[in-house]
């Protein structure tokens, strides 16, 4: 019997099987294999109706990818992205028949602006270069505070010594600590973490929608994307302007390559903060961290608008695409008439419009 193609809205009866395949491939410990990670990522999203993708060999799921919505807004006007997500195939039927299958369902889609999948790997972007026909339009930038030098050269370079004193780390640590500090209470804005209510969270946005196309945020979207999810943990901070909330910065703690790392997911807030404002509450996060265990800071984003825009050169540093161990790619297709360039000045994403952490 062949394998038979459905595009359908992903629902409760799909969570199982999704669970099922997950777990066949990598274990019942990654998110993709716990039950109520699937709810929140593909039923609970308020952004729409996620669209799986999918293979069955006699009833069976045996393929599958999704197409979750993203909005993003340019000019008061919105645009939905089918962001294509988790493609898996069972082993035994992994090969070009049921890739193509897959990629013939893209051409199904239906009542998105655009496609959208960002790759943090070349095996996968050549499936989406080669096979499906999606631009390749620039690579997502990186800037990293790292916060144990000697343990990270140790693992990219055999000329530091394994018996480098962890003292060498702790001064480094202090350091930056010290140059962070210069920033951390420059500004009229003070932060906090307690949550807004959804009225001063609404005022906040309305103010801040404009040049370039970014991805849509309202109380309902937060909520969802920040605190909701039963296996991502996040912390947020809100930044306030004399009382009036003027933005918020969000961040995760998770192990990445092997290594004790806190990403930078989110920055946004009124347009009128300014550059030095974000740039202090980048310095206050490495403040906080140098004094804390983490290995180091990362901030991965299309830095050259919205807030990324802000990463101070000190403590950050930019690392040149040639040095990644792997790059982060975005590609995008129009599905609908084309409304704006995807470059990455006109074009902002940070790490929440995707599920890559």
């Amino acid at each position: 019997m062949g394998l038979q193609l459905q595009v359908e809205p992903i629902e409760e009866r799909h969570v199982e099987p999704y669970v099922r395949l997950a777990c066949r491939e990598y274990g019942s410990d990654v998110p993709d294999a716990q039950p109520a990670h699937v709810r929140w990522k593909f039923l609970q999203n308020p952004q729409g109706v996620s669209i799986g993708i999918h293979l069955y060999e006699g009833g069976e799921l045996v393929g599958r990818m999704a197409a979750t919505p993203r909005r993003f807004l340019q000019e008061g006007k919105t645009y939905t992205a089918a962001y294509i997500v988790d493609l898996l195939v069972h082993r035994k039927h992994r090969g070009m028949i049921a890739l193509l299958q897959l990629v013939e369902g893209l051409e199904k889609l239906a009542g998105f602006d655009f496609v959208m999948v960002i790759m943090p790997n070349q095996a996968g972007s050549e499936v989406w270069e080669k096979f499906a026909k999606l631009p390749r339009n620039f690579e997502l930038d990186v800037a990293v505070v790292p916060l144990r030098p000697a343990k990270l050269l140790r693992k990219w370079s055999k000329r530091v010594p394994s018996f480098t004193p962890p003292v060498a780390d702790l001064l480094w640590r202090g350091a930056v600590a010290g140059l962070s500090a210069l920033g951390v209470f420059s500004g009229r804005n003070t932060v906090q973490t307690s949550w807004p209510c959804a009225s001063e969270i609404e005022d906040m946005l309305s103010a801040a929608w404009g040049e370039p196309a970014s991805g849509e945020r309202t109380p309902a979207f937060m909520e969802w994307r920040f605190r909701r999810s039963p296996v991502w943990k996040y912390d947020i901070c809100f930044l306030r302007d004399h009382g009036r909330l003027s933005g918020y910065f969000a961040t995760r703690r998770t192990v990445y390559n092997g290594y004790d790392s806190r990403f930078v997911v989110d920055a946004f807030g009124r347009p009128e903060l300014k550059r030095s404002e974000w740039a202090g509450v980048l310095r206050r996060l490495s403040w906080r961290e140098a004094l804390g265990n983490a290995d180091m800071i990362v901030l991965i984003g299309n830095n050259s608008c919205g807030r990324l825009w802000a990463v101070p050169p000190v403590p950050f540093l930019t690392v040149p695409h040639r040095f990644l161990p792997r790059n982060t790619t975005v590609f995008a297709k129009w599905l609908s008439k084309p409304a704006f360039s995807f470059r990455p000045g006109a074009f902002r994403l940070t790490l929440a419009d995707s599920d890559l952490v």
